[in-house]
């Protein structure tokens, strides 16, 4: 059997669940290629105009899954308790229901841990029939799942790779667990049709003397996931900024920092990914070291039009330089490249001379936070 898996959405932050779940039952995982041009124009196509990008994105990818029995497209109610997902998670599968070629059989089950961990394993149950496995064999899957799940969360992003993470993940718990059969499965690298390399920014940064500092800036992107880690939808942002900066992202950030960095606020953050974009947010603009923050966000994206305006304030604050860029599938290399070339030599400036006291004894910024 064959299972078609979009990349694209939840792929970025739940596909080390669904790889060990589906890896466990013995049934292939087949990717769709990485986001190019032909990608973006069938979801524009199959997707409503009103929907964001990442969900036009998401369309796309559903048409370039070819020759496979069925295409997954999960319900993720929630990932943890006391919480909901993006409300275009809510919707799946039934926004992207246009997007699926005629004849094509879809997966999907509904998850919700803001119900009891039983519950979960009942609604998982539902697949028995449809993969022609028995229940307990889906319950021995939804265990591999969360044990590939809390590894990669526990990384904690330490390849700035998604893909990578990945790879390295997977090989371990395939060394540790399938050493004895005779045929392998496949790695993660041979399954994927291409893996962006690491950089030499990265390699020469792992080769840093211990203790030793990098005197490149350092900056915090913020933002989903499946923006900060699809490189054609932000146009290589997160490679581009690897060439100048070190990044920090949102998963370099321990759980426990982010719970502790969501204090103040007057109301709960009920949206899982964004409380972890808050609090992330909120640590590095309280990081002295984090130099500045840039926001990514997409396009009529509701949940980041609260967020970001709560991220923006924290930054004010710190009197941290922010940049928020927004895409959509109209935005243009050109413009990104200027209006980061910019930011970057600003914070430069800033780095050098804040601490700059006039003659006169004066802060030239009577808002700065100039000695």
């Amino acid at each position: 059997m064959k299972i078609g898996f979009p990349r694209a959405l939840y792929y970025f932050d739940y596909f080390p669940f669904w790889s060990g779940f589906f890896h466990s039952l013995d049934i292939e995982l087949v990717i769709s290629p990485p986001t190019h041009r032909e990608i973006m124009n069938q979801g524009l196509k199959k997707a409503s105009d009103e929907t964001c990008l990442p969900l036009k994105i998401l369309a796309g990818h559903i048409q370039a899954l070819e020759d496979v029995d069925y295409i997954f497209l999960p319900r993720m109610v929630s990932v943890e308790a006391d919480t909901y997902t993006c409300p275009k998670f809510l919707g799946i599968p039934e926004s992207v229901l246009p997007a699926v070629p005629e004849g094509q059989s879809v997966l999907t089950v509904t998850l919700n841990w803001r119900n009891s961990k039983r519950q979960v394993l009942k609604d998982l149950e539902v697949l028995t029939e449809q993969l022609g496995k028995s229940k307990a064999e889906i319950r021995q899957a939804f265990n591999k799942g969360m044990e590939w799940q809390k590894k990669y969360q526990n990384s904690m992003g330490a390849e700035w790779d998604f893909e990578d993470s990945l790879n390295k993940i997977e090989s371990a718990s395939w060394d540790s667990t399938e050493s004895s059969k005779s045929s392998a499965p496949l790695t993660w690298k041979e399954r994927m049709i291409s893996i962006i390399p690491l950089t030499s920014d990265k390699a020469e940064k792992q080769n840093l003397p211990v203790g030793e500092k990098s005197d490149r800036l350092r900056i915090a992107l913020v933002g989903h996931s499946y923006l900060t880690h699809e490189s054609y939808a932000n146009l290589n942002l997160l490679r581009k900024l690897h060439e100048k900066v070190d990044v920090e992202l949102v998963q370099n950030v321990r759980q426990e920092d982010i719970e502790g960095h969501l204090s103040g606020l007057r109301k709960k953050i009920f949206w899982s990914h964004s409380k972890q974009i808050f609090g992330a947010g909120n640590k590095y603009a309280q990081d002295q070291r984090v130099d500045g923050i840039i926001y990514l966000t997409c396009f009529g994206c509701g949940t980041d039009s609260i967020i970001q305006e709560l991220v923006s304030r924290k930054a004010r604050e710190k009197h941290k330089p922010y940049m928020l860029i927004t895409l959509d599938e109209h935005s243009g290399e050109a413009g990104l490249v200027t209006r980061l070339e910019a930011f970057l030599d600003m914070v430069e400036r800033r780095r050098g001379h804040e601490g700059y006291v006039s003659t006169y004894g004066e802060c030239l910024d009577s808002d700065s936070n100039a000695l």
